[in-house]
This record gives structure tokens, sequence and C-alpha cells, in this order.
């Protein structure tokens, strides 16, 4: 991670979404060569209209050896081959759900924020999955519905926002249904024409799934079938002849399948028959994690204008007492921002002929050079901010 002591906020300009705290830790670095070196493990402030809580005790495995895929362990962005070398190794045990193994867990994280632009339409994620082609035995998971929704948790939501990050509580039990367990290595993918994927690898990471074991595929499923056909590596599922769940496709275990249709999962039925039930999936925090709420965000924009006021030249009290707004927005960002935030476009963030690929670290550093964002003072705290908590999740992980 490029900022040694990093803030990401999800405030809009007119509603509250996320922030993310990095505290300076032990360093340690990604292996792919696209990702920057990361210099701390995120800690978390606070989130939504939740209460702050401890993270002792949160489940993490520590070691490479005990991951059975060493082509996948330590890398957040992986390669088609990556992901073709590790599920040619471990086929046997994601379609077995007695095997007790870890495994190699596809999740299809296709979500769409506008309308395809060849037919003016919404297109619908989760009868794509359910039609297939998709990654063998792959999950999806809907940021919508895997959410702090106001019809679950109207007391916690009450403006009925989207896709607000769900409790600990309502992600171990749907890791339960989803037959995904804490040693399980993450595969997120999705289709062309989605964007958002870091979206859901932050929700694991955040909730406290090793981040070792949680993995952005660089590139789409239509360039994996393409690399797949080159290379002959394991075949895409599809529902579309036979309509319903193949034998081999059903990755989760009786006691829930009445919650699910076709493989996608009905959480709210799911959420009020476990809520009061311990979840296997071991979930040890009671907020999500790298998530601040609105006053320090409030005391930072604060903080930035008295600075700015009185033309302070102290650099460590610079833009705030060290404090920097990253607004990751596109072309909204223009009609209405935070006070002191800096334009920091999510889509200039990806290849602009793939937006499912992160861009060189190199091109990454020099973007925020651009921007004056000075990525290697120890004394600075970066918040990042978005519209809805989705586009700042590009910002966290670049940087």
């Amino acid at each position: 991670m490029l900022f040694p002591s990093t803030i990401i906020c999800a405030l809009s300009v007119v509603s509250m979404m996320m922030m993310l705290l990095l505290g300076r830790a032990a360093a340690f670095s990604f292996s792919h060569q696209h990702h920057l070196p990361r210099f701390t493990t995120p800690k978390v402030v606070s989130f939504l209209s939740a209460s702050s809580s401890s993270l002792d005790g949160l489940p993490t495995i520590s070691s490479s050896g005990d991951s059975p895929f060493p082509p996948l362990y330590g890398k957040t962005l992986v390669s088609i081959q990556d992901v073709i070398t590790a599920q040619q190794s471990s086929t046997q045990q994601t379609t077995n759900t007695n095997n007790n193994n870890p495994k190699v867990i596809f999740i299809d994280a296709s979500w769409y924020h506008r309308p395809d632009p060849t037919t003016n339409q919404f297109r619908n994620p989760s009868t794509e999955y359910t039609q297939g082609p998709r990654l063998p035995s792959a999950r999806y998971i809907d940021i919508d519905s895997v959410a702090t929704t106001h019809e679950l948790f109207p007391q916690d939501n009450p403006n009925n926002l989207p896709h607000m990050f769900p409790p600990p509580s309502l992600f171990g039990v749907a890791m339960d249904a989803y037959n995904i367990r804490n040693e399980d290595h993450v595969v997120i993918y999705a289709k062309r024409g989605a964007v958002f994927t870091p979206r859901m690898w932050f929700l694991f990471v955040s909730i406290g799934h090793d981040e070792n074991r949680v993995h952005l595929m660089q590139g789409s499923l239509e360039d994996y079938i393409v690399e797949v056909g080159e290379s002959g590596g394991v075949e895409v599922h599809s529902l579309a002849d036979g309509g319903s769940s193949e034998e081999g496709e059903i990755y989760y275990e009786e006691e829930y399948m009445e919650y699910f249709d076709d493989g996608v999962l009905d959480v709210k039925r799911l959420y009020n028959a476990y809520a009061k039930l311990t979840p296997r999936y071991k979930v040890s925090v009671s907020q999500a994690r790298h998530i601040c709420d609105k006053e320090e965000v409030l005391d930072a924009i604060n903080s930035n204008l008295k600075s700015m006021e009185s033309n302070s030249n102290d650099d460590d009290d610079d833009n705030g007492n060290g404090t920097i707004i990253l607004d990751t927005r596109g072309s909204s960002y223009a009609k209405g921002h935070m006070p002191s935030a800096i334009h920091l476009p999510y889509a200039q963030l990806v290849d602009p002929n793939n937006s499912l690929i992160l861009k060189p670290t190199s091109e990454i550093k020099q973007m925020l050079e651009d921007r004056g964002v000075d990525y290697l003072n120890p004394n600075k705290k970066l918040i990042l901010t978005c519209g809805s908590g989705v586009s700042v999740c590009h910002g966290y992980l670049a940087l």
C-alpha cells in the first residue's frame, strides 16, 4: 500500500458512506507486480450508525504453508493463468462439500451501476449467473442483498441507502450458506461490463477474511474463457440449457437448499432463520474494519479549511493535521464535493480497455504525484470518499 497512514471515507456530499483508516504497522507487500507495496494492516474506526468495537481475536491464517494453493497466497491481484493453475489442483475440493481441506472459491461479483450502452437497459447479474456461463461452483453474491438493508435492519439504515456494509453476523450466516470457510481462498471475478469487483474484495477483507486469501482476478469471465480455450484449462459451467442446478454444481449443504433458487441466495429468509445462531464461519469483529463515521470526516474537513485559511506552512499540519481527502467519483465530482477534496476518478485507476484490470503501480503513483499527494509521508492520513461506498474501494485497492 502506498500510503503509510491512510483513511478512506465514504461520505458523499449529501449522505454518509464509508471511511477507512490504516495505521502504521509491520510492512509487507503483495507479490503481484501491479500491486503497490502495502505498509500497514488496516484498523477500524466505526461504521454507519452502529458503535465501534474491539478487533481482538480476528481470525487469520498467517503462513502460506497452510495453503495448498501457493500460486494464489498473498496476491491481491491474480492473473487468469494463476486462477487456472489453482483451479486445476482443486477441482475435487471445490465440488465436494464434505472435504475439509481449504478450497478455491469463485465469487461472481458482477454488478452494474449503469444501463448497458448497447441496449440502454440494466443487465440482471443474478439471471446471467444462473444461465451461465460461470466459473466452476461459483457463488453469486449481490452487494445489495448481503448488506445492511432497510428491510432487515431498519434502525441501522432508516434512509434505505443502497449496498450498505452488512453486519458481521449477517456476513457469517451468508458464508455458511455459501459453504465458504475462513481458510478458503476466495477469487472474485465478473463479466465484461462490470466495474466494481474491488467492492466485493473490500467486503471480505474488512469483515476479516485473511486478506492473503482474497484475490481479484485481473480480466473478465470472457477473458478467462478465451484463455482456458488456449491453455486447455478447466471448463466454465452453464445452466442455460437445463434451467436448474446440475448435481455437481450444488456447492451448499442440504440444510441451506431451501434458501437457494438456482444458486441465488434469498438472504432475507436465510437471516430470519439463522440470525440467532452462531455461524460456523468465524467473524470475530462486531463491526466491519477500516471504516469510520462522519464525525471524523467533518473534523478533517474543518481542520483542512482552518489550515487553508491560515495558509500554514507547517508540513506536519499541512492539509489539516496531515489529512488528505480523495474523491473517487467520476463526473459527479464536478457537481459538488467535500471542501478540500482532491479528485481521483476510479475509472482512471483501471485499464482503459478493460475495467477489470488495475493499472500498473507506476501509473498510479504518477496520478497521485500529479495531484500533489505525498503518499510516502508517514504523518499524512488519507480519507477516500465516493457516492455510495462502491467506487471508493478502487481507491483503497490502488493505495
